[in-house]
């Protein structure tokens, strides 16, 4: 099943994006509420949501490229997806993407079980293990802890809160719109502590390559679109569990 995934995944990567479509890249290390894969597929989610409502609204139709967070940029630098989004510039290597208004506000927070003390500063975490994902940039901790910042890497944020829930670490890097929808939908929800630590808060944009199907005009006016009929707001109210 793996060598046939691989398979499907390099035929993806291979083929061009076509005129009447519009390709996403997809990481694969995010889950819901922003993601929900089914055999490596894109299936559902708010990103799925909102990628579905910028194509409509770019009169496209919209096709989805799942990789590894490691990945994502490949795609797009050779040519076989039109655009990336929920990320941030510092975030990637490349430096010459074109880079959209906000889409989201989300915030980076540190999260234990409820039989751990809340983190109550960024000192706390020094030589701690914490759970992150492989590929991703932490650099609100990075920074002022250094060599001290101790990671302990997984493919997405759902492998992670089972090692949090398992007891292989104490602290978890994620974001709140992941972490609040898990503690209203998870079987072991229970052992969430409610309370986080906030290490920042943020917007993500979407990315496109300089000379790529999309201009940046047209994709920050489909946005602006979208927000003005309220519609990137009623996809965030419909993830977030009541």
């Amino acid at each position: 099943m793996r060598l046939m995934t691989l398979f499907f995944t390099v035929l993806m990567l291979m083929a061009p994006a076509r005129a009447g479509e519009l390709v996403y890249v997809v990481s694969m290390g995010s889950a819901m509420p922003m993601t929900d894969f089914r055999n490596g597929v894109l299936v559902g989610g708010l990103l799925k949501e909102f990628g579905d409502a910028l194509a409509r609204e770019l009169r496209l139709t919209p096709r989805y490229l799942t990789v590894p967070r490691k990945r994502v940029e490949a795609p797009l630098a050779g040519g076989q997806a039109d655009i990336l989004c929920d990320l941030r510039p510092e975030w990637l290597d490349g430096k010459d993407w074109l880079w959209s208004e906000a889409i989201f506000t989300n915030n980076e927070i540190v999260t234990t079980r409820i039989d751990t003390a809340a983190v109550r500063r960024v000192g706390e975490l020094r030589r701690q293990r914490i759970g992150t994902i492989l590929g991703y940039r932490y650099a609100h901790l990075e920074q002022p802890l250094g060599e001290e910042f101790i990671r302990d890497d997984a493919a997405s944020d759902d492998l992670n809160l089972s090692k949090l829930l398992r007891k292989r670490f104490v602290y978890m890097l994620t974001n709140s719109l992941y972490f609040d929808y898990q503690r209203k939908v998870h079987p072991e929800r229970a052992l969430l502590n409610p309370v986080a630590f906030k290490v920042s808060s943020f917007d993500t944009y979407c990315a496109l390559p300089q000379r790529g199907k999309l201009n940046l005009p047209a994709l920050d006016k489909a946005i602006q679109a979208l927000k003005r009929r309220g519609e990137i707001q009623a996809m965030l109210a419909r993830f977030r569990p009541g």
